[in-house]
C-alpha cells in the first residue's frame, strides 16, 4: 500500500511553481514542490526525476513504496547537497521527500470513430501550463485541472484521443483531450494527469483541443471556436528514437 498523502487543491495547483535555495554560511539547499517520474536503478531502488529541474532524486522513504518506473508524483523535495552521505550512484541525490501524491499516467488512444469533438466542460485548467517532457522510453503531455468530485456511480475520467492516423505530409497532428464528468456533486478537486503522446516518427506540431472555463483559468490558448479552445505544442523526437 502506497502511503500517499492528499493534497489541497491550491497546492496541487501551486505545484512546480515553489522553488528556493539557500546558499552560503555554510548551507547549499535547494527545495521545490513538482512533478516527476519514477525511475529504477540496476539493483532496483527508485528515484524520482523531477521535471523541468533536472534532477534525480531518492530517500528511504521513497524507496520502501512499492511504486512502479513511469509512476508520476508530485511532492516537495529538499536537497542538502553538503550532506550528500552515500549515494545511490552518481547524480542520484539524497533528499528529503514529503506530501507525496501520485496522479495518473495514461497512453493516448486512437479511435477513428471519434470524427467529431464532443466533451464535457473541465471546470477548469490552471495556470501551470501543459507541459512535454521526454522520458526514456515515451514522452508524455501533463495537465493541472480541476474536476467534479463522484456522488455516486460512475466517476468522472479524462482520456486523450487521436482521431486519426498521423500526417507525414503536413507533420500535424490533433489530439482531443475529452472530459466525462461522471455522477457529480457540487465540490470539485484538483489534479494532475498525464498522457503518453504517440511516438511520432518526425517533429510534429500538435494540437491539443479541450472545452474548459477558460474564465477561471489564467493563461492564453492558441484558438477558439467559441465551443472549444485549443493548445499548441511541437513535439521534437528525441535523437535516441532516429
Amino acid at each position: 500500500m502506497k502511503s500517499l498523502k492528499f493534497v489541497s487543491a491550491l497546492s496541487l495547483l501551486c505545484g512546480i511553481l515553489t522553488l528556493s535555495s539557500c546558499l552560503g554560511e555554510g548551507g547549499n539547499t535547494l527545495s521545490v514542490y513538482t512533478t516527476g517520474s519514477i525511475y529504477k536503478t540496476n539493483t532496483g531502488d527508485s528515484y524520482l526525476y523531477l521535471d523541468r529541474i533536472g534532477l534525480s532524486v531518492t530517500s528511504a522513504e521513497l524507496r520502501s513504496e512499492n511504486f512502479e518506473e513511469g509512476d508520476r508524483l508530485l511532492a516537495t523535495t529538499t536537497i542538502d547537497f553538503d550532506n550528500q552521505g552515500t549515494q545511490l550512484s552518481n547524480a542520484i541525490y539524497n533528499a528529503t521527500i514529503s506530501g507525496i501524491h501520485q496522479f495518473d499516467c495514461d497512453n493516448c488512444i486512437y479511435d477513428n470513430t471519434q470524427t467529431t469533438f464532443q466533451s464535457d466542460t473541465v471546470p477548469s485548467l490552471y495556470s501551470i501550463e501543459p507541459f512535454i517532457n521526454y522520458r526514456k522510453d515515451d514522452t508524455i503531455l501533463t495537465f493541472a485541472y480541476v474536476k467534479y468530485e463522484v456522488k455516486s456511480g460512475n466517476p468522472g475520467s479524462l482520456k486523450l484521443v487521436q482521431p486519426k492516423t498521423f500526417d507525414m505530409e503536413t507533420k500535424t497532428d490533433t489530439l482531443y483531450l475529452i472530459y466525462d464528468k461522471g455522477n457529480i456533486k457540487e465540490s470539485k478537486s484538483s489534479d494532475y494527469i498525464s498522457f503518453k503522446l504517440p511516438q511520432y516518427p518526425v517533429n510534429t506540431d500538435i494540437n491539443v483541443v479541450v472545452r474548459y472555463q477558460a474564465a477561471t483559468s489564467n493563461f492564453s490558448v492558441g484558438g477558439s471556436d467559441k465551443i472549444s479552445r485549443y493548445f499548441s505544442f511541437t513535439y521534437n523526437r528525441p535523437e535516441t528514437l532516429n
